[in-house]
């Protein structure tokens, strides 16, 4: 269980290294990949619920705090879509790569939905734009995200299959 807990502290730690330091120079067309949120969708599926919900919160609380906007809004994001994630944990429910990628399109699709709803009503913005932002900046985003997504899933179940 500590080894574990070790190993996905230490993948979220590689995550927000990487993610602020190489992802802005991996940026295609301003649109940049979000490695937190992969890497909270792949441990909420593998551990479970209640590990999504608390690691999104915890997650999210660290994103708000470095970042100028609404406190609050990223940790209730990622600890609804922890849950959401954690939903699907693979014990109960055998997934394929397809369902994966969809589920982790609809992830940054809800994450997104989220923050931009707590924005509209904390600053009055207009519902309007919603639909437009997600599918002209989420949509992208969580697609480059899940082309990144392959190259561990590959690692994982091609190259260096698990033993049996």
């Amino acid at each position: 269980m500590t080894t574990n807990t070790f190993k996905w502290i230490m993948w979220f730690l590689v995550c927000v290294v990487l993610q602020s330091t190489l992802v802005p120079h991996i940026s295609i067309l301003s649109i940049k990949p979000d490695l937190l949120l992969l890497i909270l969708f792949i441990m909420s599926t593998k551990a479970g619920v209640m590990a999504g919900v608390y690691v999104g919160f915890f997650l999210g609380l660290g994103q708000d705090l470095f970042s100028p906007e609404i406190l609050g809004q990223n940790a209730l994001a990622k600890t609804i879509v922890g849950f959401f994630a954690g939903l699907f944990n693979e014990r109960v429910i055998r997934m394929d790569p397809v369902t994966q990628a969809v589920l982790i399109i609809i992830v940054f699709l809800l994450n997104d939905t989220l923050v931009m709803i707590v924005q509209m009503v904390k600053t009055g913005g207009e519902p309007h734009i919603l639909l437009g932002e997600l599918l002209m900046v989420t949509l992208p985003r969580a697609v480059y995200s899940l082309l990144l997504a392959t190259l561990p899933f590959i690692w994982a179940n091609i190259i260096k299959p698990a033993r049996r």
